[in-house]
């Protein structure tokens, strides 16, 4: 049969996202920091767009001159060529992008955005002073012990496959290879490097360039006074660290003849010392975290807003605009204008939606959530993302993205929006229990117990019947271990040598 040629027409239906529509997706699924560090690139290549430095009222008064001028354009020429004010695509959301505070009007929930101090200050306890480091720290101390050439170079090998926990995790084999390899001229023997590296465990922190946990805590135990109990600890890590490792008391005393006083020594000795010695070193500044949303309380609720202070004040550039109007329709400059323009409001647009819905999931997670910020973790509701999207009409994807990395400063602390989010346990014949609040009352009993009997999960699952929560018992012990609290013999064990 031959091949040919022919047409088909075919009927059927296509989605496709227009370029504003997937920066909003973009711009909402951002967080804070990442939003910022967007519009900082924008106003670097965007000359349409900047910063509005104005007050509310001088905004209010802009948009009123921008209006004027939309009613009196400069002349018939630009409004032909250019089609600014006649444009489907630019006029008609022109004004909007101005209308910063007016944007959320609508929302019961924050009828205003009020004005902030934009003054630069920046908080005592952002000053940090200079950060040494474990690598800086080890250098330092290499340089002034006196090495031969051939021990500095690997010492200075050594070093640098040292973690930032302490550990030297690269064999020694490893290093001896990479040490022959660029330095093909210097003949060296595992015996050499060995003694480099045992030069290094002396050095401060104490425990560092350790190969593993037990010869980590053997150094900073042969570096402590001696004394009966040092001894016996550096001799049960050597010979019997397993037991160790699992708590096998019982067998440690009768192998090492100790009774429960002198173990309860040793073991005080052995939990002093520091199973990270590079930990000191690493960097102390916490996580930046930018609120999204705040909530007040007042004397009628709780009141929930975006966070102003979180993001720059966006406007367009209206010197631009009135250049445009002068220039011919066939100029580049014009052209670029034009898509400045285009660019420029799209990404004041895709913010203010983000915002928009922010508002929106936040008011429903004050509403779900009341009793949380009354009574704490105990009164957290179950909530999940389909029960969000079904109230505010929107698509589950939407509210994931609105939910991630966003965070909200209440007067409990600040907690991202996905925190509020929790499976709920059903409940024979009352209302069902959130998970979280299932393991905030696991946790509350447990740290109410008695050090010498600790609560079984059996007896956990008895005193959280009297409060009317019903749960079996395997789900509190997978809760429990969620909440990383070792089981009840374990924590008898620990208890007793507290």
């Amino acid at each position: 049969m031959a091949l040919m040629p022919g047409l088909q027409i075919n009927i059927g239906q296509q989605l496709k996202l227009t370029p504003q529509l997937q920066q909003s997706i973009k711009i909402l699924q951002y967080s804070a920091l990442e939003v910022q560090q967007t519009i900082s690139t924008t106003l670097e290549t965007n000359f349409m767009l900047e910063l509005d430095e104005d007050g509310p009222d001088e905004a209010e008064e802009f948009d009123a001159a921008d209006s004027e001028y939309e009613e009196e354009p400069i002349n018939e020429a630009s409004e032909t060529e250019l089609d600014i004010e006649s444009s489907d695509t630019l006029s008609d959301d022109l004004q909007a992008d101005y209308e910063w505070e007016e944007v959320y009007i609508d929302s019961p929930i924050s009828n205003s955005i009020k004005s902030s101090n934009n003054d630069d200050y920046t908080a005592p306890e952002n000053y940090t002073s200079a950060e040494v480091t474990l690598s800086e720290k080890l250098y330092w101390q290499s340089d002034i012990y006196s090495w031969s050439d051939s021990q500095e170079v690997i010492a200075s090998y050594i070093i640098d496959d040292i973690d930032d926990e302490g550990y030297l995790k690269t064999p020694l084999e490893d290093i001896m290879a990479s040490i022959q390899k660029n330095e093909p001229d210097l003949i060296i023997s595992i015996a050499d490097i060995e003694q480099v590296l045992f030069v290094i465990q002396q050095f401060e922190p104490t425990g560092v360039g350790a190969r593993n946990l037990s010869e980590c805590l053997i150094l900073q135990l042969k570096a402590l006074p001696q004394n009966p109990y040092v001894v016996t600890a550096i001799k049960i890590i050597e010979e019997n660290f397993d037991l160790l490792s699992v708590r096998d008391y019982k067998r440690i005393k009768k192998i090492y003849l100790l009774n429960d006083e002198e173990l309860m020594e040793v073991i005080h000795v052995i939990q002093a010392l520091s199973p990270r010695p590079g930990r000191e070193y690493s960097s102390t500044q916490g996580e930046i975290v930018i609120p999204d949303l705040k909530l007040y309380r007042s004397k009628d609720g709780f009141i929930v807003e975006l966070n102003q202070d979180a993001f720059p004040r966006l406007t367009i550039n209206s010197a631009y605009i009135d250049m445009a109007g002068s220039l011919g329709a066939d100029n580049s400059d014009t052209k670029q204008i034009k898509e400045q323009l285009i660019e420029a409001k799209g990404l004041i647009k895709s913010i203010q939606s983000r915002g928009e819905t922010l508002l929106r999931v936040g008011k429903y997670i004050i509403e779900k959530q009341a009793r949380f910020f009354e009574e704490g973790e105990q009164a957290m509701q179950p909530m999940v993302l389909r029960d969000v999207a079904e109230s505010l009409e929107l698509h589950e994807s939407t509210i994931s993205r609105a939910t991630n990395q966003k965070y909200m400063q209440t007067p409990r602390g600040t907690f991202e929006l996905k925190y509020f989010f929790s499976t709920g346990v059903s409940q024979y014949g009352s209302d069902d229990q959130s998970a979280i609040a299932i393991k905030s009352h696991i946790k509350q009993l447990i740290e109410g117990e008695d050090p010498n009997k600790p609560l079984s999960d059996n007896k956990l699952m008895a005193l959280l019947e009297e409060k009317d929560i019903n749960v079996a018992r395997r789900t509190i012990a997978k809760y429990r271990e969620a909440l990383h609290i070792p089981s009840s013999s374990e924590r008898k064990k620990l208890n007793k040598f507290k």
